[in-house]
């Protein structure tokens, strides 16, 4: 999700940003289990530009490649309606000579509003190899033991729902049509898009480091996703608890990622420390809840669709909350600590800080009922 409105990117932060990723390239060549590469596909993204800045006039082709493809299923099942099959052909088309629809399902309108802005970005992202810069990026937040060796598809597009600027989903492709799959199948694609990085100031910097940030989130998930592969049976969820235990882990990592991507070791507002101490509030609220035997299957669906799904940084209790545990882990214990937990699942990162709270008695602390939980024999 976009931090955006949460940090402030200062030429400080950038320079400091510069000379983390020179490093951080070093450090990557030197991890020798960590082979990953990306392959990134930049057509949904020029070629919707070009449609509706009328360079050309084959709706049904641009709404067929395979970035917008992934994007436009996506963007619905956000929205948590139903399409028909040809409505995303049939709204590109109508968006491109309009001015607004009164729901926006495919996000088309922030595109069109900064056509130029964003042929920019596209162009900044070629040059400064951005492939490069997450892989070194994502190295440092796995543990050495962790072997991973993949190439990753990354679809730079310039539509999709608000509720998310970027996505990781698992499909297998027939030609170029996507079935969307369970994390035992296909191959995880990685979608970022671009026109929600263009929305704020016109800073071309402050985009980049946006970009990277965003597709450097997604891929972290990617690669982890690969990694859990080869853990043991024992670490799978085995209740609801536990699989909102995995997001707050996955996602509060990835979040930190970003957060140290744009802050460039600055310490975050107070705000931030405030709004994510009241994430672990909920967070423990939820668990109880989940804990309780008279939890519905349509309340645990919903309780883990808003752990990371509810369109905003305070609702997403469950990636705001990990973010904060990853980000005092890693203060308190050590990098080593953090990408330790990789490597033994959620349950061991909600331990893990509640170590951090035995030496900081400040940080916002895990109800006992939640600590139970966790500390029972694995999984």
């Amino acid at each position: 999700m976009n931090f955006a409105s949460y940090t402030i990117v200062t030429t400080i932060a950038a320079i400091l940003l510069f000379l983390s990723l020179t490093t951080e390239v070093l450090r990557a060549q030197t991890h020798p289990n960590f082979e990953f590469s990306l392959g990134v596909d930049y057509s949904a993204a020029e070629q919707t530009l070009d449609f509706f800045d009328h360079r050309i006039g084959d709706a049904d082709r641009v709404a067929k490649l395979r970035g917008n493809q992934l994007a436009a299923a996506t963007s619905v099942m956000l929205a948590r309606t139903e399409k028909s099959r040809d409505d995303f052909r049939d709204q590109l088309e109508l968006a491109r000579n309009i001015t607004r629809f009164e729901s926006d399902v495919y996000g088309f309108f922030p595109a069109k509003n900064h056509i130029p802005e964003l042929r920019k970005l596209l162009n900044n992202i070629k040059q400064r190899q951005l492939d490069r810069r997450i892989v070194a990026t994502i190295a440092s937040f796995f543990p050495e033991q962790a072997k991973i060796s993949t190439r990753f598809s990354v679809y730079l597009v310039v539509i999709g729902n608000e509720r998310a600027s970027a996505f990781v989903r698992r499909v297998v492709w027939n030609f170029d049509t996507p079935t969307f799959v369970n994390d035992e199948e296909g191959e995880p694609v990685i979608v970022v898009n671009l026109a929600r990085m263009v929305e704020g100031p016109p800073n071309e910097q402050a985009q980049f480091i946006e970009v990277l940030s965003t597709t450097a989130h997604e891929c972290f998930h990617a690669a982890f996703s690969v990694l859990q592969k080869s853990l043991p049976d024992s670490l799978r969820p085995r209740n609801i608890a536990d699989q909102l235990l995995d997001i707050v882990q996955n996602e509060g990592i990835a979040y930190y990622l970003s957060l140290q991507t744009h802050l460039g070791g600055e310490t975050p507002s107070r705000k931030w420390f405030d709004e994510t101490s009241k994430a672990v509030d909920i967070l423990n609220r939820v668990l109880g809840e989940m804990l309780s035997p008279n939890l519905t299957h349509a309340r645990a669906q919903e309780l883990i669709m808003d752990a990371n799904l509810s369109g905003s940084f305070e609702g997403n209790y469950g990636a705001t909350s990990g973010l904060r545990m990853a980000y005092e882990i890693d203060a308190h214990l050590g990098r080593p600590a953090l990408t330790a937990t990789l490597m033994n699942g959620g349950r061991s990162f909600v331990l893990t800080y509640q170590q951090a709270c035995l030496r900081d008695g400040s940080l916002p602390q895990l109800d006992k009922r939640v600590l139970q939980f966790v500390g029972q024999s694995s999984r």
